[in-house]
């Protein structure tokens, strides 16, 4: 399908939305964490589309006004959004606001929805312009947009600066932002953790700018039903030895068994290539005493799940060494003995990407599973399709719930032959469905 013309988009208004109330003066700097300042300028995005309800009464300017108006409620509570970079390890509070774009569309929201999902981000125009993923950024440290399409349908996307939090930082905003718009009078009390757990070092960190490495890579998102998994991962229990496996266990296993079958198979090599997957981990219920989920910071590490042997690579064997490097994971002290923070500082030391090596394959996997964007209600019901673009990342797999609450949704990025490889291998198939839209 050919792009939507650019003729067809046009920006209502550009609109500062400012909390609804200062911030004291007690909290004028937010202090970044050690793993906050080693994070570049990346912008987490998500989108929400929402098809027109018959029984809808609000008018396109009444759903603006209410959104703008819990938004200023909400930046409230999340003031540090609406600051500004002092330096690289400190945010000045001042209440400057964030960047509120309205978007008209005259397309119908299911020509949108019917793109491809690799298309370049530009071309639904359903993210401001050139904000995605990007390292740097003029404007606000959170950015929304509000887009009217054609149908009536709407879709309401934000960018969140990865500075200030993770994923799970990312989905709390967003449940509190959809809160406070269902409910006026709703109170929302996020945690800011700042340097607190990770604290900062004697002198900030320079900025550091992850470049993006998708040049010749593709984008695909595949549905693992929930039914499929529900008896999958019985078998797995069953030959594993792993109580309870759970669905990011086994289609994480399941995309690393074969991306790297796709990998072999193209570069036609004769010998296994060792490969190693960095998951990602929450270290909020490990932190002693426990942080309550709605701590809001980059309070992350991973595990490196390391396959030397082809034989490895069976699903019921990945399925056993995952759950196994997550129990040694959880053995050790989240804050000291944190491997995201050892390896930054190697980094630091050394000059080196992150968990760089030539001698094994590299993937990255990400399980926000827990915090489904399905589930983000505004106040005109659940939303049709949930979306993020292209990611800056190669060999990456980013999963999340998928409609139903029960299946996944993983987002895949791989390069183009591999992923023709991984598309057209029938064993991959039957486990997974390609979505092959928006």
């Amino acid at each position: 399908m050919a792009a939507i013309p650019s003729q067809l988009v046009s920006i209502h208004e550009k609109t500062i939305v400012k909390p609804s109330s200062p911030s004291p003066s007690s909290l004028k700097y937010h202090k970044l964490s050690f793993v906050d300042q080693s994070l570049s300028h990346l912008y987490i995005p998500l989108v929400f589309f929402y098809t027109k309800q018959p029984q809808q009464v609000l008018e396109l300017s009444q759903i603006t006004n209410a959104l703008q108006s819990s938004l200023a409620r909400t930046l409230a509570s999340y003031y540090p959004y609406a600051g500004t970079m002092k330096d690289s390890a400190t945010i000045e509070c001042n209440d400057k606001g964030v960047d509120f774009y309205n978007v008209h569309i005259s397309r119908p929201m299911s020509e949108i929805l019917n793109l491809p999902y690799d298309h370049h981000t530009e071309t639904c125009n359903v993210f401001p312009k050139n904000l995605p993923w990007k390292n740097s950024f003029d404007g606000s440290l959170l950015v929304a947009q509000l887009s009217h399409f054609g149908c009536g349908g709407i879709a309401v996307s934000t960018c969140l600066s990865h500075k200030i939090g993770d994923g799970s930082s990312a989905a709390s905003f967003l449940h509190d932002w959809a809160r406070v718009t269902r409910d006026p009078n709703m109170i929302t009390r996020p945690e800011f953790v700042g340097d607190s757990i990770f604290p900062s070092r004697n002198s900030p960190l320079s900025d550091p700018v992850f470049l993006s490495n998708t040049k010749n890579c593709t984008h695909r998102k595949f549905l693992f039903s929930g039914s499929k998994l529900r008896a999958l991962r019985t078998i797995v229990a069953a030959e594993s030895g792993v109580k309870n496996p759970t669905r990011a266990e086994v289609v994480s296993a399941i995309l690393f068994k074969f991306a790297t079958k796709a990998a072999s198979r193209i570069k036609n090599s004769v010998s296994f290539r060792p490969s190693m997957m960095l998951n990602d981990v929450d270290i909020r219920p490990l932190i002693v005493p426990p942080l309550p989920q709605n701590s809001i910071g980059n309070l992350v590490s991973g595990f490196l799940l390391i396959v030397t042997e082809e034989d490895e690579m069976k699903i019921p064997t990945l399925v056993h060494n995952l759950r196994k490097e997550l129990e040694s994971f959880y053995k050790k002290d989240p804050v000291r003995q944190n491997d995201l923070v050892m390896e930054i500082e190697g980094c630091t030391k050394n000059g080196r990407p992150l968990f760089d090596t030539e001698d094994y394959d590299m993937y990255l996997c990400s399980n926000m599973c827990k915090f489904s964007g399905y589930s983000i209600d505004f106040g005109w019901g659940k939303p049709e399709r949930v979306s993020s673009p292209f990611g800056p990342w190669k060999n990456s797999f980013f999963l999340s719930a998928d409609k139903s609450l029960n299946g996944v949704e993983a987002m895949v990025t791989l390069e183009e032959a591999h992923m023709l490889a991984l598309e057209s291998n029938e064993e991959f198939l039957e486990f997974a469905t390609p979505i092959t839209s928006y």
